[in-house]
Formats: C-alpha cells, sequence, structure tokens
C-alpha cells in the first residue's frame, strides 16, 4: 500500500463533488493543487490549479495519518458537481501519479490498517450494497 489512491464519494451531476484520496502523497498532492491554505482537520477555500490554469473553486480539508478512516494520510477536495469539473479534477490526479482506486480499496485499507476489524469491514460493504 505505498500508492496513492483516489475516487469519486458522490453520484456525478449534483452540486458538489466529493474527491476522496489516501495513501502517504496525499498531503504532498493537495499542496501541488491546491492555493488554500491547508491546515489540518480545517476544511479551506482556494482554487484547484492544473500547471497555472484554474480547474475550479474548491474546498479541500487534509487528514493525517494516523487517525483517519485508512489509517493513512488522506485529503477530501469538494469541487463543483458537474461532469466537466469532476471529470478535469480527476483526470488532474492521474496526472499527478495517483491511482484511481478499486471498489471497496479505502475499506480495505482501513482492515489492513488496524482501524476496523472484519466485521466492521463487511457492514460498510453491506451498507453499501444496500
Amino acid at each position: 500500500m505505498s500508492d496513492t489512491i483516489f475516487a469519486l464519494s458522490t453520484p456525478v451531476g449534483g452540486a458538489i463533488a466529493v474527491i476522496r484520496i489516501s495513501g502517504p502523497t496525499a498531503g504532498q498532492v493537495l499542496l501541488g493543487v491546491f492555493t488554500g491554505k491547508i491546515v489540518p482537520k480545517t476544511v479551506s477555500y482556494g482554487r484547484l490549479m492544473d500547471e497555472g490554469e484554474l480547474v475550479d473553486e474548491v474546498m479541500a480539508v487534509y487528514f493525517p495519518a494516523p487517525r483517519t478512516y485508512t489509517g493513512e494520510d488522506m485529503a477530501e477536495l469538494y469541487t463543483h458537481g458537474g461532469t466537466a469539473v469532476v471529470s478535469r479534477a480527476l483526470d488532474l490526479l492521474l496526472k499527478r501519479g495517483l491511482r484511481p482506486a478499486e471498489p471497496g480499496e479505502f475499506t480495505r485499507r482501513a482492515y489492513l490498517n488496524g482501524k476496523m476489524d472484519l466485521a466492521q469491514a463487511e457492514a460498510v460493504m453491506d451498507v453499501i450494497n444496500a
């Protein structure tokens, strides 16, 4: 689990899209694409930038390990929910070397990092599948 993953945590087309990031470079990536002030566990306003070009005005938050869902460094980006913005934001994370998360991978990392037991991980999957 040395790589950093990301996933869209909300359906496309809503007012706001939440993109979750987890892994060792989550904070570094956030520093590279977000212009706002990054204070751990504090939501901040700024711009999502791609090589000097504005992608969107966003909110972001950084959660340092180990007190996170996965036990790893995590970040969340809150973008406008339109398809073009979300697609551009996800492409930006790919360009930064992040990998799209596999289904259930955030929960798997939480389990492997001792943040939940197997029964809790199965319960999360049951809720998602419901």
